[in-house]
C-alpha cells in the first residue's frame, strides 16, 4: 500500500505521520503546493502554490494527479483541501468522487480554520472570512466521501459529524532531547503564535507587561517568523510556554514544548468531556486569558510545580504523541500493516 499525504503540511503533522508510516512498513510521501518557510519536510514541492499564475498551478496540479492516481493506494488530504478543489461562485469541486471510482481509500485532517466557521474564530485575516461560505460544502463533500475523517483540535466535532479525534503526530519524542530547566532568577515566558488574533498573543503581552510592573522578574520571549529549528531553540532556553488563550486547546508548538520539558499553560475548553479527550491526563496547566497574570504569578513563584509539569509533559507527549501509534489507529482497518 502506498500511502500520499497532500497538498498541505499544518505544522509538519503529515510529514511526522508519514515518516511513521515508513517506520510500520508502509511507502508513504508528502507532496505539497508550495514550502511555508518554517522548515517542514516533505517529499514532493509541486511548485503550485497561489503565488503561480492560476493557469500554470492547475495544470501543474492536474498533471500531479493523474501520475498520483496509478501511483498512490490511499489519498490523506489535509486542512480541507484536496489537489484539484476549485472554490467558486458558492461552488466546491474537487476530484474525490473520481478518486473512490477508481478504488482510492480517502483520509482527511481538519487542523482548525479548514472548518471552523469565521464566527467561531477570532482570526482577523480577511482571506480567511472571504472563503468561509465555502468550509461547510468543502466539508460535506469530504465527509461524503472520505473513508474515514479526522479533527485535531475538540471543537471541530461540532461541524464534522462523524468524524474522530486524532492527537497531533508532528513531533517524534525519540528526536528531541528534554532539556533541563533553567536556574537563572528571571524567567523566561516564550510565545510562539503563527496568528496573534488566534492565539490571544495580546493577552500574553498583557499579563507579563504587568507583572514586570509588579516587579515578577518575567521576560517575554515572542516568536514569530521563524524557522521550527529556530523555534525549537528558543523553547528550550525558556522556563515555560503559553500557548493559545481563545480557542478551548493546545497547538502543535505546545507538544513541541512538552518534549523538551518545558510547562505549558494554554486554555484548555472542559465544558463537555469530548471537549478534553485526555481528561485529567492532559498536563497543560490551564489558564485564560482573565486569570493569566495570576497563573504565571504563582506558576514562577513555584518551581517544584514546573519541574512536574515538565516531567509530566516529556511522559504524555512520548505516550499520547508518538507517531507510529497514531498513524496505526488512523489505518487501522483500513489498510494492512506488515507485521501486524
Amino acid at each position: 500500500m502506498r500511502i500520499l499525504h497532500a497538498p498541505a503540511d499544518v505544522a509538519g503533522n503529515a510529514y511526522g505521520l508519514s515518516r511513521a508510516e515508513r517506520e510500520l512498513g508502509l511507502a508513504s510521501d508528502v507532496a505539497i503546493f508550495a514550502p511555508s518557510g518554517r522548515g517542514y519536510g516533505f517529499d514532493v514541492d509541486l511548485h503550485a502554490g497561489i503565488d503561480v499564475p492560476v493557469w500554470r498551478r492547475m495544470l501543474r496540479r492536474a498533471a500531479f494527479v493523474r501520475r498520483a492516481v496509478g501511483r498512490y493506494d490511499v489519498f490523506h488530504f489535509n486542512f480541507g483541501q484536496t489537489i484539484l478543489g476549485v472554490r467558486q461562485l458558492g461552488l466546491v469541486l474537487d476530484e474525490l468522487a473520481w478518486l473512490k471510482r477508481r478504488g482510492k481509500t480517502i483520509l482527511f485532517t481538519y487542523q482548525g480554520s479548514d472548518v471552523r466557521p469565521a464566527d467561531h474564530c477570532p482570526c482577523k485575516d480577511p482571506e480567511c472570512r472571504r472563503v468561509d461560505r465555502y468550509r461547510r460544502p468543502a466539508a460535506q463533500r469530504a465527509l461524503r466521501f472520505a473513508d474515514r475523517v479526522f479533527y485535531q483540535n475538540p471543537d471541530l466535532r461540532q461541524w464534522l459529524p462523524g468524524a474522530r479525534f486524532m492527537p497531533y503526530a508532528s513531533v517524534d519524542a525519540r528526536a528531541v532531547r528534554p532539556e533541563p530547566l533553567p536556574e537563572g532568577e528571571e524567567l523566561v515566558v516564550v510565545h510562539a503564535p503563527t496568528d496573534r488574533d488566534v492565539k490571544g498573543t495580546r493577552h500574553v503581552i498583557e499579563a507579563v507587561g504587568a507583572l514586570r510592573n509588579e516587579g515578577v522578574p518575567l521576560r517575554l520571549d515572542l516568536v514569530e517568523g521563524v524557522t521550527r529549528k529556530a523555534t525549537l531553540e528558543r523553547i528550550a532556553r525558556a522556563d515555560l510556554l503559553v500557548d493559545q488563550l481563545l480557542l478551548g486547546w493546545y497547538g502543535s508548538v505546545a507538544v513541541e514544548a512538552m518534549a523538551l520539558g518545558r510547562p505549558v499553560m494554554a486554555y484548555i475548553r472542559e465544558e463537555e468531556p469530548a471537549d478534553n479527550p485526555f481528561g485529567s491526563r492532559l498536563p497543560v496547566a490551564r489558564t485564560t486569558p482573565a486569570t493569566l497574570a495570576g497563573d504565571l504569578r504563582a506558576l514562577a513563584a513555584d518551581r517544584e510545580r514546573r519541574l512536574e509539569l515538565a516531567r509530566a509533559g516529556r511522559a504524555f507527549v512520548e505516550q499520547e504523541h508518538d507517531p507510529r501509534r497514531i498513524a496505526r489507529e488512523a489505518l487501522d482497518g483500513l489498510v494492512r500493516i506488515p507485521g501486524a
